[in-house]
Order: C-alpha cells, then sequence, then structure tokens
C-alpha cells in the first residue's frame, strides 16, 4: 500500500475532541477532491466514537497523533501508530499514555469504517489522525 501526500487540512469539531487528517500524497489518477471528502468522512466516523478521559485541564493539552491503516472494507489493516504526541509537558505527562489509549480506542472501535471502496488504492487506505481535546490540530 501506498502512503499519499493530499493537502488536507480538516479540524472536524464535536463533542470534546475535533479530529484532524494530516497531508497526504496523490498520484495521479483519483480525483482529490473525492478523495479528499473520503478521508474527511473517516475523521467524521472516529470522531464520533471519541470518548474523552476524565482527566483534569492540564491534560487536555496533549495532542495526539495516530497512523491508521484500513483494509478496502474498511477494517483495520494493523494497529494504529502513535506518530507523536505534543503539548506534553512536565505537569501533564502522566496523563499521556491516557490520552494516547482513548484515540487508540477510537479508531478501533470505529470499525469498519464506510468509505467508497473505488478510492481504497487512490488514497484514503492510510493517513495519519489528529486528534485535539483544546481544539488546535
Amino acid at each position: 500500500m501506498r502512503k499519499y501526500d493530499v493537502p488536507i487540512a480538516l479540524l472536524l469539531s464535536g463533542c470534546t475532541t475535533p479530529v484532524a487528517v494530516a497531508s497526504q500524497k496523490i498520484p495521479a489518477g483519483p480525483d482529490p477532491a473525492a478523495l479528499a471528502q473520503a478521508v474527511s468522512r473517516a475523521a467524521d466516523q472516529v470522531k464520533g466514537c471519541y470518548r474523552s478521559p476524565k482527566l483534569n485541564r492540564t491534560a487536555r493539552q496533549i495532542v495526539t497523533v495516530l497512523h491508521v491503516s484500513y483494509t478496502a472494507d474498511g477494517n483495520l489493516a494493523t494497529s494504529p501508530v502513535l506518530v507523536r504526541q505534543d503539548g506534553v509537558t512536565e505537569q501533564n505527562s502522566v496523563y499521556a499514555g491516557q490520552m494516547a489509549r482513548a484515540a487508540i480506542e477510537a479508531v478501533e472501535r470505529c470499525v469498519p469504517i464506510h468509505l467508497p471502496p473505488e478510492l481504497y488504492e487512490g488514497g484514503w487506505s492510510e493517513f495519519d489522525l489528529t486528534f485535539s481535546p483544546r481544539g488546535l490540530a
């Protein structure tokens, strides 16, 4: 499977944690607008499955980025991978694991995602999701 670099800047609000999609690269072929819409739909689905841990305000400064990879039928091809966490400080570092776990559980809880199979090879199979409780990505 290929990883693409599509300039997608989606910050999806809702409940408590917006989900953003990182940049991906698109080869010649699929319609970039259709691909962007498919990836946005995936983020919307995952956002609906997020359950924010009951933590203090400093923990909510932690932004978690996961790399996700799906099969054509919308199931996870591999376990979500923690790419990085931003906003981790000495005061909130004890909560970083819980914030990462909540993001991973949201991705796992939301399978299968429902996306157009014809765009699977076009790029929606693999992308990064950003979980940002403070509303920034």
